[in-house]
């Protein structure tokens, strides 16, 4: 059952004005137990720093103890909230474990499994592939491969409730993606899986709401939120997210490209599929894979290719001193798109220690595929950006790359 029974309240705090949708705190010094005649709930003073949630503990009947995190909440909220995340069947979605009331008050915990803290106390190091994560002027080449994963898990979730609102299986209620709310439980050292953890009570709509999910687009004539409405807003705070996220560091041309397209009124997630910030070195190299495959042989697309803008490489093909190892009539000039691909095919996708026989600078910036991204973030940071979009144009490939990840986890 979603509510533990009050039998007897053996202390309670006194407690002071909050906010409106956590409306009390608990002094410092002082603790609130709650008993039932299963598990009994003690909380604790001490927030997980940075959050809402207060440490807590659940003791049962049989004499067992096990630590949890208790959100405070108004009694209704607390109730809408557990039902909500009963009904959600998602890794990355937080599942309580029961609410416990308060006597003579309108208020009540909502109880969660134990977490080690929020995503923002996580090591910048460790979301984002950066050059020195103390340093706000330091490059930043988009998020490491984890903060690639964490956050596409997020947005994974983010679609998986709008699914549901679709479904009709939850109410049209819009995710809270406040850093605050979305918690992590450590795997193993260095290994993090992040939850959510809250939903927008005032995002509440009234009156006939069947008329409001199938106002799709529409605005609504009650006046309230449409499933697009909800839908958007879950987009938008992602992409607020991500800015708070990235707080102290330079976006990158690729996170920034997310997070606009993130804050847009028509965001899709078919369109989201489609931004580089979301894919990690390995998922950039495979697009262009992709894309030789489809013109390799085929000499109407080669001059298809041949007729659009080049993606700017000169200054970095000019930097690798690649044509130093090539015939005169081999040179690449980047003067057109196929060219561009051609160059990023042979020195990106197929790069050995090798390949690079004119190259007198430091081999240390290029011993990887990744390495080379890199440098290409550097000198060209918007490359794949213009890239994606070119080839979308095209046609060729119906089937982001994004979605391969997806299928395989």
């Amino acid at each position: 059952m979603a509510t533990e029974k009050k039998v007897n309240k053996l202390s309670v705090a006194n407690l002071t004005s909050d906010d409106s949708f956590y409306p009390v705190i608990v002094p410092g010094n002082s603790k609130i137990e709650i008993q039932s005649r299963v598990r009994n709930l003690t909380v604790y003073a001490i927030k997980i720093p940075g959050s809402v949630a207060y440490n807590a503990m659940l003791l049962y009947s049989e004499g067992q103890q096990e630590k949890c995190l208790a959100v405070r909440r108004r009694s209704e909220h607390a109730h809408t909230l557990y039902e909500i995340l009963r009904n959600c069947s998602h890794r990355n979605i937080i599942q309580p474990m029961g609410v416990w009331e308060e006597m003579e008050t309108n208020l009540a915990f909502i109880v969660f499994p134990c977490s080690d803290g929020v995503v923002t106390s996580i090591p910048k190091e460790a979301l984002f592939d950066v050059e020195d994560a103390t340093n706000a002027e330091s490059y930043t080449f988009g998020f490491s491969d984890q903060g690639c994963r964490i956050f596409r898990e997020i947005c994974m979730a983010v679609r998986y409730i709008n699914v549901l609102y679709d479904e009709e299986k939850i109410p049209l209620k819009a995710l809270d993606l406040d850093e605050s709310k979305i918690f992590y439980q450590s795997k193993a050292k260095g290994d993090y899986h992040v939850l959510l953890t809250d939903i927008k009570m005032e995002i509440s709509p009234t009156g006939n709401v069947r008329k409001n999910r199938r106002a799709k687009g529409k605005v609504s004539s009650t006046g309230v939120p449409t499933v697009d409405d909800v839908k958007t807003a879950n987009w938008n705070g992602l992409g607020q997210f991500l800015k708070k996220l990235h707080k102290d560091l330079k976006l990158h041309i690729e996170l920034s490209h997310l997070s606009e397209e993130l804050g847009k009124e028509s965001v899709k997630y078919e369109d989201l599929v489609w931004e580089p910030g979301l894919w990690e070195s390995s998922t950039k190299v495979q697009l262009v894979r992709d894309v030789y495959w489809c013109y390799n042989k085929n000499k109407n697309r080669i001059s298809t290719l041949k007729n659009k803008t080049a993606l700017g490489l000169k200054s970095f093909i000019d930097k690798l001193e690649v044509n130093k190892s090539r015939a005169p009539d081999k040179q690449i000039n980047d003067d057109n798109l196929y060219e561009s691909l051609f160059f990023l095919r042979v020195y990106m996708v197929a790069h050995k220690d090798d390949t690079i026989k004119g190259y007198s600078g430091t081999m240390e910036m290029m011993h990887d595929k990744k390495a080379i991204v890199r440098l290409l973030m550097i000198e060209r940071p918007e490359y794949m950006v213009t890239l994606i979009s070119a080839i979308r144009k095209l046609g060729w490939i119906r089937q982001s790359p994004f979605c391969a990840w997806i299928t395989s986890t």
